[in-house]
């Protein structure tokens, strides 16, 4: 699988982006539920500048398949990671988490990586535990998880 970063995006990706985003079988999983193109475009182009950020589109032969992101990088430590597949697509949430775990281990050598779900997101919640994470919290939205490298907490 191949990893784009956000910041090498062409205006077309960007906007292809952007719809999956607000598209109706993502933007309700998400803590703000829609956000406007200048809104994304102006994030996108934080990320230039924001090392504790890195945002990629996921391929394989040359189809999208999703979303992989991961936040508050703390290199040879720890990140938080989310995902999400192209909404076209079917069946690649497993092969979108290989990738994560890949990218988080070997390129950002974190040790620890962290997880958030709504708790109505059963998919999602499912799919974190079947790759190894481990519940750890939850609040009025959302359920937390992390995954040890070493396997412990």
């Amino acid at each position: 699988m191949m990893l784009k970063n956000f910041v090498d995006l062409d205006e077309i990706e960007k906007v292809l982006v952007f719809g999956w985003r607000n598209h109706l079988k993502i933007a309700p999983l998400m803590r703000t539920q829609t956000i406007t193109l200048k809104e994304h475009l102006q994030f996108m182009e934080s990320l230039k500048q924001d090392s504790t950020k890195q945002y990629f589109l996921a391929l394989q032969d040359d189809e999208i398949l999703g979303v992989l992101c991961f936040i508050d990088i703390q290199h040879g430590i720890s990140c938080e990671f989310g995902i999400y597949q192209n909404p076209d697509l079917k069946g690649y949430g497993a092969a979108l988490m290989e990738a994560m775990l890949k990218y988080a281990q070997e390129t950002l050598g974190v040790v620890k990586i962290y997880a958030c779900a709504l708790h109505t997101n059963q998919k999602a919640i499912s799919l974190y535990q079947r790759f190894g994470f481990q519940f750890t919290n939850k609040d009025a939205q959302m359920s937390y998880f992390v995954f040890s490298a070493g396997g412990g907490q």
